[in-house]
């Protein structure tokens, strides 16, 4: 191996090339080779493929051997090793106060866990788009070490402005006159406000609250007329699922909301703790025809058990939304429903454990919770062209992990090295 191979494996093998330094010793072109492929193209683990990386792209796979690499190409053997994509966490809060909880120091440590941890891009679901397009743009450039961030603009009814989230975001202007934090009416300009939530650098537009069947209809429209994505709360209040799944939106939060198509209201007896699990099996009424309109519309659900977990876990007065979490996660899933990983706790938790627990309380199988978390995400993000697979042309966005994590989810936790657009991260 020629001595400047050798001297940036060194490099990388030691932690030295992780830093914000980092980007002044990245490789122009290198090869990892004696790799198991573990992606939505591979339920079966493809082993002993050499990938070769140029730039921030894949250049091209192949089986080891078959092709010649040049000398000037690096090698990072992985033998044993298994690669994955870089994980996509649908759901996060990096923005929603600034001044405070969320001020850069903080967050910076926050995005670079997310990193080291394997996940390479991440949704930013309602914050501050001042301070979210500052960092989607550091990350883009290697200026921080962070996962891509992409980020909604929110829109909701006005009385959903007097939240006190909403006021820390809109810090220095007013909350529901703000472009990335819009009340909106059936008397709104919609052309404007979809205009305005567009120029903050937004991908999506989220609906959140007190928003109409018939206004969702039309935000849909004016938003894809205009080249955004649409995400929404399951249950908008008076929307219902259906109502948004047929608008058109491409993706839908939270599981337990999905209830509120068949429920008015959660009847008091669930909301005691303690009870077995044949009662919500029993009780959780089927949502047979709402899943198939799921697929027809190609709707991904965002069903974020990980905060419904924590609130269960905190308080068993809220056990009954981690139920409800759960089966109707389950049956989306067996459905045929395609859903995404993403968690909405605050970074409490990463996007590691809403795949453990998709795998044991909503019986994914290990493979389709790495699905939920890479390729599905990457959908639900409008990113799947870009990411999500690993495949020629694609981002380098890859994650080299230590065990098979089909054998056990958690083992998407054994991250030997990080690779983010072709630039490689290892943990000192």
């Amino acid at each position: 191996m020629p001595l400047l191979r050798i001297l940036l494996f060194l490099l990388l093998s030691t932690g030295l090339l992780a830093g914000p330094a980092h980007a002044q010793l990245s490789l122009n072109a290198f090869a990892l080779t004696d790799a198991t492929l573990i992606d939505a193209r591979h339920p079966n683990p493809l082993p002993h493929q050499t990938v070769l990386i140029k730039g921030n792209r894949i250049d091209a796979i192949f089986p080891d051997g078959s092709r010649p690499l040049g000398d000037s190409i690096t090698v990072f053997p992985l033998k044993g090793k298994f690669l994955i994509p870089g994980l996509i966490d649908t759901h996060v809060h990096l923005a929603t106060d600034p001044s405070d909880v969320d001020n850069r120091a903080s967050t910076l440590r926050v995005l670079n866990t997310m990193l080291y941890s394997g996940i390479t891009s991440v949704r930013d679901m309602a914050g501050d788009a001042r301070t979210l397009a500052g960092l989607s743009r550091d990350a883009l450039t290697g200026d921080i070490l962070s996962p891509d961030i992409y980020f909604s603009a929110l829109m909701a009814g006005p009385s959903f402005f007097d939240d006190p989230r909403t006021i820390a975001t809109a810090k220095g202007g007013i909350a529901g006159q703000m472009p990335y934090m819009r009340a909106v009416t059936d008397s709104t300009d919609l052309v404007l406000a979809v205009a305005g939530a567009k120029g903050t650098g937004a991908t999506g537009i989220k609906l959140y609250a007190q928003l109409s069947g018939p206004l969702v209809v039309r935000i849909v429209a004016e938003a894809k007329r205009q080249g955004l994505l649409v995400w929404g709360h399951a249950w908008l209040s008076p929307a219902k699922p259906s109502d948004l799944i047929k608008a058109g939106v491409s993706s839908i939060s939270h599981a337990p909301l999905l209830i509120r198509e068949l429920l008015d209201s959660i009847p008091a007896s669930w909301k005691k703790p303690g009870h077995p699990d044949k009662f919500w099996d029993d009780n959780i009424p089927a949502a047979t025809s709402l899943f198939q309109s799921m697929k027809e519309h190609n709707t991904i659900l965002d069903a974020t058990l990980t905060t419904y977990n924590k609130w269960g876990r905190e308080n068993p007065a809220y056990q009954y939304n981690y139920e409800i979490a759960k089966i109707m996660t389950a049956r989306a899933y067996k459905a045929g429903v395609r859903i995404c990983a993403g968690t909405d706790d605050d970074q409490d938790s990463l996007v590691q454990r809403e795949m453990h627990l998709l795998v044991k309380d909503a019986g994914f199988s290990p493979f389709d919770a790495l699905i939920a978390a890479t390729r599905n995400g990457a959908e639900a993000l409008g990113i799947d062209g870009k990411c999500g697979t690993i495949e020629v042309g694609k981002a380098a966005d890859l994650v080299v992990l230590d065990r098979n994590p089909l054998d056990n989810i958690d083992n998407v936790k054994t991250v030997s090295l990080v690779i983010k657009g072709g630039r490689a991260f290892k943990k000192p």
